[in-house]
């Protein structure tokens, strides 16, 4: 017993989770506690009521109590509780929380451990209390990280259900994961990725469904193996890190995983490019407007009324000298798409050279998916050898983990680069009905795309700058497949000057060079020949999954 005098005191009692279910009661410690005040004649105070485990004092209630104490120093004198093991199971920091709660005229004492810290021998025994449920933790977190890679190896989930999933039990009362009523929202927000979403957006779809997530967890799920159905097995000392397949159902396949493994790669590679202005749906046309008095880029902003409501305006920071409603402007611009209407002919000429472009491609596609898939048998090959000498002794046991790190991280990109061939030529071919028709319908195809997709539309089509003085949009020249596709359009005399839309007034209309309208049969209909890069970059504007990106343009 120390031998300060003790007239009041604050009473803990603590007990984490897993201790409850072992029979661990907090009114047994306050029962106690109570009877030693009384015996002892002293006042409680204050009583401290913890279900946290004591790894760290990162605990709310004790908390809570030392911000009082130190508000009303001199009220406590005694911080009691039954055991050391019950006050913390770290020694470090239990040390230095003795002391700050002596700084406060606090003395912690526990009842069945007592100790009399100012001896000093006594501190050997306080070390000894302190350690020995350190110690236990320790040898505790041993077995749980020890069963739990084990089951991990075995193909079985056992930690907290990731974003999709709900923990449930199998019919051998085995822990398992089984899908709930997130998992359309995670097979949409890969879908989106995969399609060059940006994760922001994504977030703005999921919390329309009624889920709102965090950048960093979205993030960390798309980096996620497990929803394949496969499951990353970390490294663990001599262990290299592995991944196997699971028993829980998949939610994606891998090629969609993979896919979204490249998009999230580019995104990476551009991090160190200077960070692009921030997109607003309601401000498509922000970095595409420019101002008509001196040339620079507009920006754009929202402000709200005196009734609250916000609006958006385009407006010059250089020389303030214009500033536009910002739906004026794009309803302008959707006029503008309006007009742009095509004939079949166009549709059937798009069609018959994308295929073949693809019967072109289709001999190189082969080629390069047969090499990368004789390089991934010569990798296993090499495996199987790097475990024979393993096996024989011939080979260092941290050499043969490097060495199988490298062949398995390159038979990953292997892989990687046959589905993506694979997806490509898919994608390609599901794809082509949806481009003719908005090719056909550039206005509505316009109107219904989302923001990513009509600044691509914007850059496709006005490859100079756009300018707008409060009633026209004006711009030196259109996209070339765009204008020589719209003098197939009869209508074309009706405009004046030769101007093929209605709605923009083109500072220069003039066809460049190499790209001459002429008459060549197509299945008994004429048409126009073209530039097969011309008319693939204006499709790459529309489509989610543009063709192959081989095509120099």
């Amino acid at each position: 017993m120390a031998t300060k005098t003790i007239r009041t005191a604050a009473i803990m009692a603590r007990v984490s989770s897993d201790e409850q279910a072992k029979g661990y009661s907090l009114g047994v410690q306050e029962e106690s506690l109570t009877k030693y005040c009384e015996r002892e004649g002293i006042d409680i105070m204050e009583t401290v009521r913890e279900d946290h485990s004591a790894k760290d004092f990162n605990r709310p209630a004790f908390k809570q109590f030392i911000q009082r104490a130190k508000k009303n120093k001199g009220s406590i004198d005694a911080l009691l509780f039954t055991s050391w093991d019950r006050f913390s199971r770290n020694i470090t920091e239990s040390l230095i929380m003795i002391r700050e709660l002596r700084s406060i005229g606090i003395e912690p004492m526990a009842i069945e451990q007592p100790l009399d810290l100012s001896v000093p021998e006594s501190k050997a025994m306080l070390a000894l209390y302190l350690a020995m449920p350190e110690i236990d933790n320790d040898r505790r977190s041993i077995k749980i990280r020890g069963g739990v890679r084990a089951a991990l190896k075995s193909g079985r989930w056992c930690r907290g259900a990731p974003f999709g999933y709900r923990n449930s039990r199998d019919d051998d009362n085995k822990p398992i994961i089984v899908p709930n009523q997130d998992a359309e929202l995670v097979k949409i927000a890969f879908k989106l990725c995969a399609e060059g979403e940006q994760q922001s957006e994504i977030r703005r779809v999921l919390q329309q469904h009624g889920k709102k997530m965090p950048a960093n967890t979205l993030s960390n799920m798309l980096r996620n193996i497990m929803y394949t159905g496969k499951i990353s097995v970390p490294e663990c000392d001599d262990e290299p890190a592995t991944v196997v397949n699971s028993i829980h159902e998949p939610l994606i396949s891998e090629t969609l995983f993979y896919k979204v493994q490249m998009v999230l790669d580019k995104g990476r590679k551009r991090l160190n490019k200077p960070a692009s202005q921030s997109r607003r749906f309601e401000l498509p046309l922000r970095g595409a407007l420019h101002c008509s008095k001196c040339g620079n880029m507009l920006t754009g902003s929202g402000s709200r009324s005196h009734t609250g409501k916000r609006f958006f305006y385009y407006h010059c920071n250089k020389c303030n000298a214009e500033r536009y409603r910002a739906d004026k402007v794009n309803d302008k611009v959707q006029g503008i798409f309006d007009q742009l209407r095509f004939n079949m002919d166009v549709g059937e000429l798009y069609e018959a050279m994308i295929k073949l472009k693809q019967t072109e491609d289709q001999s190189t596609v082969a080629k390069k998916r047969s090499s990368a898939e004789a390089e991934i048998g010569k990798i296993d090959a090499r495996l199987k050898r790097l475990q024979t000498l393993l096996m024989d002794g011939a080979l260092d046991p941290k050499d043969y983990h490097e060495m199988r790190k490298q062949c398995e991280r390159e038979k990953e990109d292997l892989k990687v680069l046959t589905m993506k061939n694979t997806s490509d030529r898919l994608d390609a071919k599901k794809g082509l009905k949806a481009a003719i028709e908005n090719l056909i319908n550039v206005g509505k195809a316009y109107g219904e795309a989302n923001l990513r997709q009509k600044i691509a539309i914007l850059g496709s089509t006005f490859p100079e700058k756009i300018f707008f003085d409060g009633q026209n949009c004006r711009t030196q020249r259109i996209n070339e497949f765009l204008a020589l596709g719209l003098l197939i359009d009869r209508s074309l005399h009706k405009t004046k000057m030769g101007q093929p839309i209605k709605n923009i007034v083109l500072s220069r209309w003039v066809i460049a060079t190499g790209f001459e309208p002429m008459t060549v049969c197509l299945e008994g209909r004429c048409s126009i020949q073209l530039s097969y890069a011309t008319v693939i970059l204006y499709f790459n504007s529309f489509h989610e999954t543009p063709q192959p990106k081989t095509v120099p343009i």
